[in-house]
């Protein structure tokens, strides 16, 4: 009988072991929209802010970047790099969650989590 009782779900798997039921659910990849990064103008406190008692409507609530030559307010700072479909690394991951990694719940999660079920979870993500 395996330490691990596992639940397939359409994008992940959830995971109890059955010595203590400690459970933990994986997600086939790690998908999100690395976007780029603008240089901003200071931004001030307004009214529908939150506001220290030290500070008031219209003190600045972050500082502008600092502009290189050529560059404005809205140009890209740091470009990046779109949506990222980047693979879990299953030792670590399952070393953080279960303080172990067990061969037979590894070879599980990723001979579920195909290319091509990842390709489809992204898309899903992206909402194609």
């Amino acid at each position: 009988m395996s330490k691990y009782t596992t639940t397939k779900n359409t994008y992940s798997i959830d995971v109890v072991r059955n010595s203590d039921n400690h459970a933990c659910a994986f997600m086939c990849s790690n998908v999100f929209n690395d976007v780029d990064i603008l240089y901003t103008d200071k931004i001030l406190y307004t009214s529908d802010d939150y506001i220290p008692s030290d500070k008031k409507v219209g003190d600045v609530r972050i500082e502008a970047d600092t502009l290189p030559d050529g560059k404005k307010f809205g140009d890209i700072k740091v470009a990046g790099r779109g949506w990222v479909n980047d693979d879990w690394n299953w030792d670590t991951e399952l070393q953080a969650a279960f303080g172990e990694v067990d061969a037979d719940l590894k070879k599980e999660l990723t001979d579920y989590f195909t290319t091509d079920l990842k390709a489809k979870y992204l898309a899903n993500e992206k909402g194609e």
